[in-house]
């Protein structure tokens, strides 16, 4: 009677085991299936990211390309503006003292445009 008695009761506690382990596989599929579904969820939007910054960096009316481009010919414009504002400089104090020395015209108009008064002759030496 024992014997029956011990049976039975490890048959229910095997009974018992098997349904909780099949609980637990049941569970742990349903864990990886939603790990999965997340993973995979989580890689169409990195995706969908990539493919969002592809287009707008490469494939874009502004892309990154001409971005640089495009600072690179701003940062020349200024240098030349800057150039070009200091010979502006230069060129109106020349005119300020041009206009006000008489002599210094003369000079300037001999030397560099060769003009001569009417009674005198302009030689020119090459050395």
């Amino acid at each position: 009677m024992r014997y029956l008695f011990c049976t039975f009761v490890e048959n229910i506690f095997m009974k018992q085991v098997e349904q909780l382990t099949k609980k637990a596989q049941g569970i742990w599929k349903h864990a990886k299936g939603v790990a999965q579904v997340a993973k995979s969820r989580l890689n169409k939007y990195w995706v969908a990211v990539g493919v969002f910054l592809l287009l707008f960096l490469f494939f874009n009316e502004n892309t990154l390309f001409k971005r640089i481009a495009y600072d690179r010919q701003i940062k020349q414009l200024e240098s030349e503006i800057t150039f070009y504002t200091a010979e502006k400089k230069a060129n109106q104090t020349k005119l300020k003292v041009l206009n006000s020395d008489k002599e210094t015209l003369e000079k300037i108009a001999r030397e560099q445009y060769k003009m001569v008064k009417p009674d005198e002759e302009l030689f020119i030496i090459n050395e």
